[in-house]
């Protein structure tokens, strides 16, 4: 019979502005304190242990400001991270029969057996892309945390393939995990997207829609220039519209954000119904993105009923599933050309929406909690 499991949760990454791995951590710690499998699940952040998931993303709103504002953010980070090393090691101290997992790559100095997500290796592989700051932390803390960790989860195939050729891990050290769709994102009437519509001027399906971190590795300064070469009959009948908070490494693109002004919408950080409305009103959605470890805008698009647009490489291809127009990242005329392709083809568009439907159909965070447990017992064999 498989034994009950008692769990310390790193949370962390709850914090507003909510985006994937918070995303991801959230919905899964979700799914797992209703997993019957599990006995105990202690939440973990900061030195305390915070009581439940829904005053999480509030109470860890300084961490998001300090993340945004502090100067010398190798040193806070450092500093940061330390003080919640200390702070585990001095409440944890007679929980060495819990596992320890950390969602968010790096795990904290603990007795017992822990695991940790890996999401992607994209500080390994487009160190141009990130700030000097997270280079440092994550070339200083991923080794250790692989060295302490009983067992790695990583969110695609893709990526398991990466820590086995990166850092010389074993098939059997590594579960993947495949993340979920929030259950609230399905096709919705017309009438029902029409509030996001009409703030953000707009109409329905005759837009692009792009969800991402204003950040370089999500390949945005290309797709505006191959957008920008479309005729201007359709970016009339089409707009951009990017959704998402304002990033790092971001001037050059900032300046071509202006400059495509007229047929750009900037919306910022939009909350879960808000970005719902977006994505089941758009004509397509868009990810062209250097490289992810998973993609979640991908299956949540799809999972609205709307197409998608992705990169022919790596977790991206993989989650599309053969379900999505494919370009190259970085060739910003495959990138036109296929934008101009899908519009030319709304048969295309109407089989790919329900292809997508039906492909997003097997991520679900019930099941990438099951997936997790496994992970758990795996750590203690």
């Amino acid at each position: 019979m498989t034994q009950a499991l008692n769990i310390i949760y790193n949370v962390d990454a709850i914090s507003h502005p909510l985006t994937g791995i918070g995303r991801y951590t959230h919905q899964l710690g979700l799914q797992l304190q209703n997993q019957p499998l599990i006995k105990d699940l202690k939440l973990y952040s900061g030195g305390r242990w915070p009581s439940d998931f829904e005053s999480l993303a509030d109470n860890n709103r300084w961490l998001a400001r300090a993340r945004r504002f502090i100067p010398m953010k190798s040193l806070a980070l450092r500093v940061y991270h330390a003080q919640r090393s200390r702070g585990l090691q001095r409440l944890a101290t007679s929980l060495n029969d819990y596992v320890l997992h950390s969602p968010n790559f790096i795990l904290m100095p603990f007795d017992g057996p822990s695991v940790a997500t890996i999401h992607d290796l994209s500080h390994v592989h487009y160190r141009q892309t990130q700030p000097r700051y997270r280079l440092q932390f994550l070339d200083r803390e991923i080794p250790k945390t692989l060295a302490r960790a009983n067992h790695i989860i990583t969110v695609s195939e893709s990526v398991k393939s990466e820590l086995i050729s990166t850092y010389g891990l074993s098939e059997d050290q590594i579960s993947v995990t495949y993340l979920g769709v929030d259950r609230r994102f399905k096709p919705l009437p017309v009438v029902d997207c029409q509030e996001v519509l009409t703030t953000f001027d707009l109409n329905h399906r005759h837009y692009f829609l792009a969800v991402a971190t204003r950040e370089p590795r999500k390949n945005l300064i290309r797709l505006i220039q191959a957008y920008a070469g479309l005729p201007a009959q359709i970016k009339k009948q089409y707009p951009l519209v990017l959704v998402g908070d304002r990033g790092w490494l971001n001037h050059e693109l900032n300046q071509l954000i202006k400059q495509h002004q007229q047929h750009i919408r900037l919306t910022g950080y939009l909350d879960q119904s808000q970005l719902h409305q977006l994505y089941t009103g758009a004509t397509m959605t868009l990810m062209p993105s250097l490289y992810e470890g998973f993609g979640l805008p991908i299956i949540e698009s799809m999972a609205c009923g709307t197409p998608v647009m992705t990169s022919d490489v790596g977790a991206m291809q993989e989650v599309a599933g053969g379900h999505a127009l494919l370009c190259c990242p970085l060739e910003v005329d495959d990138i036109q050309d296929k934008l101009q392709w899908a519009i030319d083809n709304p048969k295309w568009r109407q089989q790919a929406a329900v292809n997508g439907l039906n492909h997003s159909q097997q991520f679900s965070w019930q099941n990438c909690a099951e997936a997790t447990i496994k992970a758990y017992e795996k750590a203690l064999q």
